[in-house]
């Protein structure tokens, strides 16, 4: 899974890890009012989801840093 994440271009990493981020938690608020779910299932997923945004936003972060050094 982790090569498939770095053979992403650098944006497109970052915009997915972005979007996990600002989108979980509003999707998980809106499911709450659907249907009742527990504090702590909430919290393993959005733990779960925010891990694999990092992933792609630290793979993003690497790929710029590589890319900026080679041009010095």
């Amino acid at each position: 899974m982790l090569d498939k994440i770095k053979a992403l271009p650098e944006k497109v990493a970052f915009a997915i890890g972005l979007t996990l981020i600002l989108a979980i938690g509003l999707l998980l608020f809106l499911y709450s009012l659907l249907f009742p779910i527990g504090i702590w299932t909430a919290v393993i997923i959005e733990g779960i989801v925010f891990g694999i945004a990092t992933l792609f936003i630290l793979s993003a972060a690497e790929k710029r840093h590589l890319r900026i050094c080679k041009k010095k």
